[in-house]
């Protein structure tokens, strides 16, 4: 099938699918943000690349599944894969499949997303942080409709409708060296910006009903009010939490104007707490980077070039980390020593 095919699927013994919408089934009270919303019906019926960009906690993946739900390929699987949450050799295995002895504790044969997804969508998720090396094999995958196993010495024909997301801007990684280009206008077929929620706050009180009747937790008029108050930089998911913190620490009771404010002290703290141990986590990933571009510049005596390919990133992001972490590699050519400038 092509790209822009708007048929219904009809594969093997799958069932051809075809929706008929008078509307999105995810709505906005915003004016802006729902116009958007409607307009991805008629997306829903193509099998355009959709990327999804956003903060974190808006619902991008939720957004995904509506896509797919309302899409010809509804019948088949929506796979997901987190780009984030997996080693380089378990992504591309996780997104592939491998072969049995491919690498250790490959004991079997494995389907990857791609083959699991076959016929339906497969969303890729915080695809920002896929590594550098596999986005070119992602993009093959992409514009030749095969992937290859790892391990394998043939190639698999695929089939399924991609929707990609990032909270981060990919151009600025793009300047940076650390996104394809390519592989982002493959992707950038139809773009949907998420808003967060203070930015469409006209829907806090249908998420949070939504929530509370899904959590059986019941809100005051008052408290109501104040929550809507907060700025929620944790989006709808930080909303979500704290219903679910209700439903825990005041199971039965109604949350009034006391105890909302608690509620929101903890949301604060747990906000703060988790910023500061992704600054610690960010800072121990930075050392360890900067030690592994240092060992690697002694053992090619200084070459910028020889480094950058051994490390599997372009020059110029090496020249860059080199003036973060403040690295000359020149006197790696003298001594093997590093001076720190």
């Amino acid at each position: 099938m092509t790209e822009n095919s708007t048929q219904p699927l009809v594969k093997n013994n799958a069932l051809p699918h075809t929706v008929t919408l008078e509307a999105f089934p995810i709505a906005s009270r915003n004016p802006l943000w729902n116009a958007e919303l409607q307009s991805l019906k008629h997306v829903a019926q193509t099998d355009f690349s959709v990327l999804l960009l956003g903060p974190s906690g808006t619902g991008k993946d939720v957004l995904a599944q509506a896509i797919h739900q309302c899409s010809p390929r509804a019948n088949a699987a929506f796979v997901s894969v987190n780009c984030s949450a997996l080693t380089e050799t378990l992504i591309e295995s996780e997104l592939f499949g491998h072969v049995k002895g491919a690498f250790t504790g490959a004991i079997s044969d494995r389907k990857g997303a791609f083959e699991s997804a076959r016929y339906g969508t497969l969303f890729l998720d915080e695809i920002g942080d896929l590594p550098f090396t596999l986005q070119a094999k992602l993009l093959r995958a992409l514009e030749n409709n095969e992937i290859r196993p790892v391990g394998s010495d043939r190639s698999v024909r695929t089939d399924v409708r991609i929707i990609a997301a990032t909270h981060q801007n990919l151009s600025l990684k793009i300047s940076d060296g650390q996104f394809r280009s390519d592989l982002f206008f493959r992707l950038n077929v139809v773009s949907v910006s998420a808003p967060p929620l203070k930015e469409r706050i006209e829907d806090f009180e249908d998420l949070l009903m939504c929530f509370a009747k899904q959590l059986r937790v019941r809100f005051s008029f008052d408290a109501i009010q104040k929550l809507k108050m907060h700025s929620w930089p944790g989006n709808v998911r930080e909303l979500r939490n704290l219903v679910s913190r209700a439903a825990a620490v005041f199971p039965g009771q109604q949350i009034d104007l006391e105890k909302a404010a608690r509620l929101l002290r903890n949301s604060t703290v747990f906000t703060a707490v988790a910023e500061e141990q992704n600054t610690a986590r960010l800072s121990v990933i930075k050392e360890v980077e900067k030690q592994i571009i240092i060992k690697k510049l002694q053992e090619n005596k200084g070459n910028q070039r020889k480094t950058a390919l051994e490390l599997k990133m372009p020059k110029s992001t090496l020249n860059d980390r080199l003036r973060q972490y403040g690295i000359d590699y020149k006197t790696f050519k003298e001594n093997g020593e590093t001076v720190y400038t």
